[in-house]
């Protein structure tokens, strides 16, 4: 009987707080049970898509089906796929030019063809290549050609291809297999383990694969790599084993490849029977590790382990929608307040926006990833040469998986994506390739509070409330976090964050300057996060400028007292004349804005009307321009670069950059040493970022997000005659009902928005798992790369 007290007093504190009675409960409205704007959300494909739209599945099964029966391209079944036949690697879309997109958006002109961009590996040839073919028009293609961009290689030397799962196949059959015979008691003596063949063991090795770039090898022709050995764990990249191989894999017959070197317990060894000689002999240092236990208390364990807090269940604060979503999707265009914009994801670089307009005014014609690289360090072969450049493994495709409530709000509208699948006959789909919200930030975007009866006595805030369209690029260990953030003030924000797991490696002496120690056997090498992104940015059409407003010191003497001097700041407008002239290199002493405009269009006063770039994630690249394998990354040598738009000059980096450093197939430094004039022209902004990560204890299990921001905003600078949020229902104000009587209490203005009270009525993410498990881990899905 007292618990039951108990719960109806805990029952009437709740009505007490909502400000209802237990009788009105059923008079509660379900939110977004009523949207006054009628949002639409329409995820299927168009039957006739637009210019900015990813293939279709349609699309896809058509063109498969011409490449199949083209004599010319000659591709094998995936059936019967061998490295020294003709197949297809990826198919994405080849955005059609920007003059003739823009004239169909402009009503004077037809939808350009949409077309294909087709990655072909060429091991049938002599000698074996890779060649890049541009296909259309779709649905019905009638012919694809190679692609012909100035300054980018076609075809590319073989050795330089993405790796993917028909090598590793072979790796399997003519590499691993032999060896985890050959050496299966060192294995098992030092490790306890083998290797990860079917049938797997209970307890085996899993693999990493560590692409070795040409500059290092002397020979465009030449392909190897460094496999490296880790328990099949959660997660195997944090816990190695002290064991790799360097694989030469030139010869487009799988069954020439062949084991160059070896690395045991710190030492290196020039043959297999080299290893097992001086390991039966006693010649070398042995070692002995084992696989810790797999459960919720492993280090490397994302369960809940300590003690839990709080200390009872509590949910965490969630958002909802009120009155239903305040923003449409249609064909893979947003609709949300004074935005317009479109969307794709590439599946050879990632996440790209299109056609971005506030207020009808296009802003950005194209914004996206170019490309993630990370270089490692360390005294050993399988740290030195590790640089990831991770479009070698299909960005977009590791784009998937995003959970409501873990990585997007439970209200997220979950977007689905088609790709290609190189493994079988079928269209890859995920359900969760982008998830897309509006939220409250929690922070005001404006305000102020005018206390004093001598200034007014009045408050004006509104909160920040925004809409992101969000991917999570989930490569290998590491998981980056695409942000595009449309604030109702005009800025668009571009966020990185980095989380996932580090890349261990076995604890030595040796290991001091790379790294801390961790845990009884790893340490975390130190390693630099780079990032490049494209920003066509076209402020009032495509005729702009690019000019910097320096900031500088000038001494001045008061006028008050002429005797008395001083010094103040004033800024210098420096128009950048080429493109030379406008790269960019962050110096702290020397403060400036970086400015794009018209120079048609001013303000009434005369002044430029703009928009200004503001970049938050800036670290320099420390590695010497073309040592090693930093020129296939030149990207990262500035924190910006200005060039004039060409469709020549449509990608900064490529899908080759894991092994082509010796002759990169695009070498983004071409795009402007040739120092073109940029004065009143279309121009394209190319945008790095960075981080140095040491690892430390907490990067354990998974290094977290905050703290690991890097982001750039494009905000409007003398574009509007004010603040363009002012017309934003979101905002509030407050003032007294009579000045002269201040006891008479005050009003607020809402504009309209009404504060009643909702209740929540949704799915739960158990629900729709058990409806379609593969919404979560898709490990039923075909990966059409891996």
């Amino acid at each position: 009987m007292a618990t039951f007290c108990l719960g109806m007093i805990a029952a009437l504190v709740v009505w007490c707080f909502l400000g209802i009675s237990a009788g009105e409960e059923t008079q509660i409205p379900i939110c977004g049970s009523q949207n006054p704007n009628d949002n639409i959300i329409d995820l299927t494909e168009p039957i006739n898509p637009g210019p900015f739209h990813d293939l279709t599945k349609v699309e896809i099964i058509k063109l498969r089906e011409f490449l199949e029966n083209d004599t010319q391209i000659n591709t094998s079944k995936f059936e019967t796929r061998i490295i020294n036949s003709s197949y297809i690697y990826m198919a994405d879309l080849y955005p059609p030019s920007k003059e003739n997109t823009l004239s169909f958006l402009k009503g004077i002109g037809p939808q350009p063809p949409r077309e294909a961009r087709v990655m072909m590996f060429r091991g049938d040839k002599s000698p074996p290549v890779v060649e890049e073919y541009k296909c259309g028009p779709l649905p019905d293609v009638q012919v694809c050609q190679l692609i012909r961009l100035p300054g980018r290689k076609n075809p590319v030397p073989f050795a330089y291809r993405p790796y993917d799962k028909t090598e590793f196949h072979f790796i399997d059959v003519y590499i691993l297999k032999p060896l985890n015979q050959s050496i299966y008691q060192i294995l098992m003596e030092s490790y306890n383990s083998t290797f990860c063949l079917p049938p797997h063991s209970p307890a085996c090795l899993t693999f990493g694969f560590l692409p070795v770039g040409t500059a290092f090898l002397g020979d465009s022709n030449k392909r190897r790599a460094w496999m490296s050995f880790s328990y099949d764990l959660p997660f195997s990249s944090i816990h190695p084993v002290d064991f790799g191989i360097l694989i030469n894999l030139d010869d487009a017959d799988a069954s020439r490849w062949r084991i160059e070197k070896l690395w045991y317990a710190g030492q290196m060894f020039n043959s297999v029977g080299h290893l097992i000689d001086q390991y039966q002999n006693n010649k070398i240092h042995k070692i002995v590790l084992h696989k810790l236990v797999d459960n919720a208390e492993l280090f490397s364990s994302l369960q809940l382990r300590g003690d839990p807090v709080p200390q009872k269940p509590q949910r965490p604060p969630l958002q909802v929608e009120p009155d239903g979503k305040r923003y449409s999707l249609v064909n893979r265009e947003v609709t949300y307040m004074n935005w317009k914009f479109n969307f794709r994801m590439s599946a050879l670089t990632g996440p790209v926006l299109y056609n971005v307009r506030f207020k009808g005014e296009r802003l950005v014609y194209e914004m996206g990833l170019q490309e993630i690289a990370v270089f490692y360090s360390g005294p050993t072969p399988l740290t030195e040469t590790i640089n990831f450049v991770d479009s070698g493994d299909l960005l977009g495709t590791h784009s998937k998986s995003l959970i409501p409530g873990g990585d997007c709000p439970e209200h997220s509208t979950l977007v689905n994506q088609t790709f290609w699948n190189q493994h079988n006959k079928e269209v890859s789909s995920y359900d969760a390739t982008f998830c897309l919200f509006e939220h409250n930030t929690g922070y005001p975007l404006r305000r102020h509070s005018s206390y004093s009866k001598q200034f007014g006595s009045f408050y004006g805030g509104m909160l920040n409330s925004v809409l992101t369209l969000r991917s999570a690029l989930t490569i290998g260990n590491y998981d980056y976090i695409i942000d595009f953030i449309f604030h109702q003030n005009g800025i668009i924000e571009t966020r990185l964050m980095s989380t996932g797991y580090i890349v261990a490696s076995v604890f030595s002496e040796l290991m001091r300057p790379y790294a801390f120690q961790l845990k009884q056997n790893i340490v975390g090498p130190v390693h630099h996060h780079m990032a490049h992104f494209k920003v066509d940015l076209d402020v009032s059409e495509t005729i702009n400028r690019f000019e910097t407003l320096d900031i500088v010191k000038e001494s001045v003497f008061l006028k008050q007292n002429s005797n008395v001097s001083s010094e103040q700041i004033q800024f210098v407008s420096s128009l950048k004349e080429t493109e030379l002239d406008a790269v960019y290199d962050y110096n702290f002493r020397t403060p400036k804005y970086l400015v794009v405009h018209n120079n048609n269009e001013r303000t009434e006063y005369g002044a430029i009307k703009a928009y200004r770039v503001q970049l938050n994630g800036m670290s320099p690249s420390l590695v010497n321009e073309d040592v090693g394998h930093e020129r296939t990354i030149p990207w990262a040598r500035h924190q910006m670069v200005v060039t004039k738009h060409k469709e020549s000059e449509q990608w900064s980096s490529s899908n080759y950059g894991m092994f082509d450093s010796l002759d990169p197939v695009v070498n983004f430094t071409q795009f402007y040493s040739d120092d073109e004039n940029i004065v009143d022209e279309d121009l394209v902004l190319w945008i790095s970022a960075g981080l140095y990560h040491i690892p430390h204890t907490e990067d354990l299990p998974v290094t977290p997000t905050v703290g690991n921001h890097l982001s750039f905003f494009l905000l409007p600078y003398n574009y509007f005659p004010e603040c363009p949020s002012m017309g934003s229902r979101d905002a509030m104000y407050i003032e007294h009902l009579n000045k002269s009587d201040y006891s008479q209490g005050v009003r607020v203005e809402r504009n309209g928005n009404s504060r009643n009270q909702c209740v929540t009525r949704r799915s739960t993410l158990e629900e729709l798992l058990a409806q379609n498990p593969d919404m979560a881990l898709e490990t039923n899905r075909v990966d059409p790369n891996q």
